[in-house]
């Protein structure tokens, strides 16, 4: 998501204090604040913050150390206090645009998106000619499922050459087929451009590939998702060295590897009973683009559930101490400790006590032996899919961040059989613990299989608002919001058929 910060001071004003501004305080704390902006240039933010609270000491009606301190607290990832010091600066200085940019940056971080549109939509009534301040708004919307509203602010974007080619991308992988015949040729002219840079040319492939599609050119979209597969797969691999595909590949077989040699059912049997004892978390799990989404949409309708989407909780309460302490002997409630860090760690994300949170993170298919000991009454759902619609949807999503291993056939393919690796070790050590919902029976027998999620996996006494998911307002920031959106049709079943003359090398690297 891009909810870039806007940076510095500018535009944020001293409030009148009388005779003291030709007095010596006045100096000081023009000395503190060039002080503390040379420090926050060269990089040295805790120098520079501690400067900036010394200038807010000094004259607290002075907004521009307090904005600051909230633009340090951006930067290091401290969005609650951002939230805080920019709410204060606003207060005082309401037409301070930057401000209500920033609020809108940290809302968003904070996953409050409707805060966040307001935000950003105040900043644009202040200032309509910002481009970054529109595109921010125009997410936020899309997120929130305001997709009209969010169209049209990408268009008003378009109007602009320089933010041509970014809005008309963003616009197409909202709403492909809201994309007009005039801005399918834009797209295609600014697709064919050889000055763009390789971040923009690839999201403009991938976007032409869906509008493409959309409109029945199939032959058309297979060739632009080619070529954006290729220019993305090309990019990682000239890059940073930890992000390279074959790196990658091999630092997860490690991890396969290494997790199935240490959950045996003997080691988890030992550990039995030393979890949280609390049913409430609902984990799911699977391959990107599995229906995974779909599921989380449908449970997160239910009065009684909060869909909080993928987020490293898990990591971040087991982070060294997976899966015992560095050092030291081993606590008897080892596991129930790094189950109550998790749940905190939800709580902090905005998970109410009262309801159930959902834990949409895939990659915790690595994860469920340890899940299972931290909370052995938890639900843990695994989205599963036709893996050649699978590998053809991951192949087709130009991902935001990670998933570096899905952008070829090969690589896909290889990714697949390593996560069925790890799901067969755990249908071996953990038989019976984790239900599996079908995408496919999903779209067939939707009444029903909704019912029986909703009732017999998870638990939940009924809920009709589970059958209508597709009119949650609920805020969805994954590659699937347009889909969840929209009562289950069948047309992604079996989709890949539509590329199935091209698709020889999946199918052979799949085995099928």
């Amino acid at each position: 998501m891009d909810g870039r910060m806007t940076d510095g001071t500018q535009g944020a004003r001293r409030r009148p204090r009388h005779r003291r501004e030709a007095g010596e305080d006045a100096a000081r704390l023009r000395a503190l604040l060039d002080a503390a902006a040379d420090r926050y240039a060269a990089g040295r933010l805790a120098e520079a913050c501690s400067l900036y609270l010394q200038a807010e000491r000094l004259d607290p009606d002075d907004v521009r150390a307090r904005y600051s301190l909230a633009v340090i607290d951006l930067r290091v990832g401290r969005h609650d206090d951002a939230r805080r010091r920019l709410k204060a600066v606003l207060r005082r200085q309401p037409d301070l645009v930057q401000a209500h940019h920033n609020l809108g940056v940290a809302e968003q971080a904070l996953g409050a998106w409707e805060p966040a549109a307001a935000a950003f939509g105040r900043a644009l009534t202040l200032d309509p000619r910002s481009a970054q301040t529109r595109v921010s708004l125009a997410i936020a919307l899309g997120v929130l499922g305001r997709t009209q509203a969010a169209i049209e602010q990408y268009r008003v974007l378009a109007e602009d050459p320089a933010s041509r080619p970014g809005a008309l991308t963003r616009l197409a992988v909202l709403s492909p087929g809201e994309v007009t015949p005039l801005e399918t040729a834009a797209l295609k002219a600014a697709a064919a451009d050889p000055t763009l840079d390789e971040v923009t040319h690839t999201g403009l492939l991938f976007a032409l590939g869906g509008v493409l599609e959309a409109q029945g050119d199939d032959e058309g979209a297979f060739q632009a998702f080619e070529a954006g597969n290729a220019l993305k797969r090309r990019t990682l691999s000239q890059g940073d060295p930890g992000s390279r595909p074959a790196v990658v590949a091999r630092e997860h077989a490690r991890s396969v590897t290494r997790l199935r040699h240490l959950f045996t059912a003997r080691f988890i049997a030992a550990n039995q009973g030393e979890g949280d004892r609390t049913a409430r978390p609902i984990f799911i799990v699977g391959m990107p683009r599995s229906g995974s989404s779909l599921i989380e949409q449908i449970l997160a309708s239910h009065p009684q559930v909060s869909g909080l989407g993928e987020s490293s909780a898990l990591w971040g309460a087991v982070e060294g101490r997976f899966p015992y302490p560095p050092d030291g002997p081993r606590e008897a409630d080892h596991f129930r400790r790094m189950a109550r860090r998790y749940l905190e760690a939800q709580r902090l994300r905005g998970w109410p006590d009262r309801t159930r949170p959902t834990d949409k993170t895939l990659d915790n298919h690595l994860h469920i032996g340890l899940i299972h000991l931290m909370f052995p009454r938890a639900t843990i759902l695994h989205a599963t899919r036709d893996p050649v619609d699978t590998a053809v949807a991951c192949w087709r999503q130009l991902f935001v961040r990670g998933n570096e291993t899905l952008y070829d056939f090969a690589d896909i393919a290889a990714e697949w059989r390593r996560y069925q690796t790890m799901m067969d070790h755990w249908r071996q050590v953990l038989p019976g613990r984790v239900a599996e919902v079908s995408y496919e029976a999903l779209v067939a027998e939707p009444e029903a299989q909704i019912r029986r999620l909703v009732t017999e996996t998870c638990g939940l006494p009924w809920a009709a608002e589970c059958l209508r998911f597709h009119e949650s307002r609920r805020a969805v920031a994954t590659a699937s919001a347009g889909q969840v959106r929209q009562p289950i049709f069948n047309g992604s079943v079996a989709r890949w058929r539509r590329h199935e003359t091209r698709l020889a090398p999946l199918l052979e690297a799949l085995g099928r």
